[in-house]
C-alpha cells in the first residue's frame, strides 16, 4: 500500500503561527469539532516551522484533500502569502496547489495518476516559472515518470526551499505545536453492542495461540465476559490454556494480563468456560465523522479481546465457539466466533473452505492449505 497524506505549507513572514492557529481552530469548529486535551483527543494537527525551512507547516492524519484546499484558500485570503496545498494518494497520484491572493497565484501541478480520484484541474507547469528556483529543473522534474508520486517532493525540495522531510511529514519534531480535538459526538441510540474484529477462518489448532478481538459498535459501558460453549467441555475433551486479557490503554499502549476460564454449568445444564471482568471500562463506538484510514487505527486502538491456547481432541476443534458479552447488554450487546459460523454446517464450511484454497491457489499460484475432513467430527 502506498502512502496518503494531505497537508499544507505557509510561507514564513507574512503570516504568524498564532493567526495559522486560529484559522485551524475556526475550521475543526466548522465541521462541528471541539478542542480536547492530548489523552482523550481523536485528532492532532500540528504546526511547525523547522529553521532551514522557508515554511511554517500544517499537518494533520484525518485531513482529507479537500479540507486541504478549503484551509489553503481560508489562510491565503486577503494576505500576500504563498500557501502551499499537497496531496498525495496511494503513491500513484499527487498534486500541489499554490495560491496567493494578493497576487492572483492560483498554480497547480499533478503528478502521476490515479484511478481512485480525478484530477481536480490541470496543470499549469509554465506559471511556476516566477514561484520557483531554477525553472528549468523544476520544469524537467515534472516530465518525469516517479515509481512513487510523493519522491517528486524531493526532486523538487530546492526549488521550492521546502526539504522533503517536511513536505512528506517524515519526522515531526518534539518542539512542533500540537492541537486537539474531539470528533463530532451523536447520541447513540443503542447500547454497548460488541462485534468481532478479529477472527480466522481457519480451524484452531492445538497447542497454537487463537485470539477473539472485538470492538464496541455502542455507547461506553462497563463490565465484559467471555463464554466458550461447546459438548467438548463436561468431559474436558478440549481445554483452553495461557489465557490472557488484553486491551489499549489511553496511551494507545497494549496492555495484557494472564486470565483463568473457569468450569461452570450454565441454568439449561449445558458446560462452559468463563471468565468475566466486572470493572473492564468499555470504550465508546469511534466517531463515523473521522477520514476511513484514521477511524480503522481508533477502532483498533479501543478493540479488546483474548488470547489463548486451545489444546485437546483436535476432532472436537470445529465446535469450539466463544462469547464476548457487555454486562450492560447481555441479551442484544453479545457477539461470538466460530470458524463455521456463516456456513450450513461444518462439512458445508470444509467443503467450501477447501474449495477456495484450490481456486486461489489456480488463480495466484498459492500453496494448497487444505482441511483435513478426516481430522474432525463433522455430524
Amino acid at each position: 500500500m502506498g502512502n496518503y497524506f494531505s497537508n499544507l505549507h505557509i510561507k514564513k513572514g507574512v503570516i504568524s503561527p498564532s493567526d495559522i492557529k486560529a484559522k485551524i481552530l475556526e475550521c475543526m469548529s466548522e465541521k462541528g469539532y471541539v478542542e480536547a486535551d492530548s489523552g482523550s483527543a481523536d485528532v492532532e494537527v500540528a504546526l511547525f516551522a523547522p529553521a532551514d525551512s522557508a515554511w511554517i507547516s500544517v499537518y494533520c492524519e484525518t485531513f482529507e484533500y479537500t479540507d486541504v484546499l478549503s484551509l489553503t484558500t481560508r489562510i491565503a485570503e486577503g494576505k500576500d502569502v504563498d500557501v502551499l496545498g499537497v496531496a498525495c494518494f496511494d503513491s500513484d497520484y499527487l498534486f500541489l496547489n499554490l495560491l496567493n491572493t494578493a497576487r492572483k497565484k492560483d498554480l497547480w501541478l499533478n503528478v502521476g495518476n490515479s484511478s481512485e480520484i480525478p484530477k481536480p484541474r490541470r496543470s499549469n507547469v509554465a506559471a511556476w516559472k516566477d514561484s520557483v528556483e531554477d525553472f528549468k529543473s523544476f520544469r524537467d522534474a515534472t516530465k518525469q515518470s516517479f515509481v512513487c508520486a510523493e519522491d517528486f517532493l524531493s526532486a523538487v525540495q530546492s526549488n521550492l526551499k521546502l526539504p522533503a522531510s517536511q513536505s512528506l511529514c517524515l519526522d515531526i519534531p518534539e518542539s512542533a505545536e500540537k492541537l486537539y480535538f474531539s470528533a463530532p459526538e451523536k447520541k447513540q441510540s443503542h447500547p454497548t453492542v460488541l462485534a468481532v474484529r478479529y477472527f480466522s477462518l481457519r480451524p484452531c489448532e492445538p497447542g497454537q495461540r487463537a485470539a477473539c478481538i472485538v470492538t464496541n459498535n455502542g455507547t461506553a459501558s462497563r463490565g465484559v465476559r467471555f463464554v466458550f460453549i461447546g459438548d467438548y467441555i463436561e468431559n474436558d475433551e478440549i481445554t483452553i490454556d495461557d489465557a490472557e486479557f488484553t486491551y489499549c490503554d489511553a496511551r494507545g499502549e497494549s496492555v495484557s494480563f494472564p486470565i483463568v476460564f473457569e468450569k461452570c454449568r450454565l441454568s439449561d445444564g449445558s458446560w462452559a468456560y468463563w471468565w468475566e471482568d466486572t470493572e473492564f471500562k468499555i470504550p465508546p463506538a469511534v466517531s463515523a465523522d473521522l477520514a476511513p484510514r484514521l477511524r480503522a487505527e481508533k477502532e483498533s486502538q479501543r478493540s479488546f479481546g483474548i488470547r489463548y491456547t486451545p489444546n485437546g481432541n483436535k476432532r472436537k476443534f470445529l465446535d469450539i465457539c466463544v462469547f464476548a458479552t457487555p454486562l450492560s447488554n447481555p441479551q442484544k450487546g453479545s457477539c461470538y466466533w466460530q470458524v463455521w459460523a456463516y456456513h450450513r454446517s461444518k462439512r458445508d464450511y470444509v467443503e467450501k473452505e477447501n474449495a477456495s484454497a484450490r481456486r486461489e491457489a489456480r488463480q495466484y499460484g498459492l500453496p494448497l492449505m487444505l482441511i483435513d475432513a478426516d481430522e474432525y467430527d463433522l455430524d
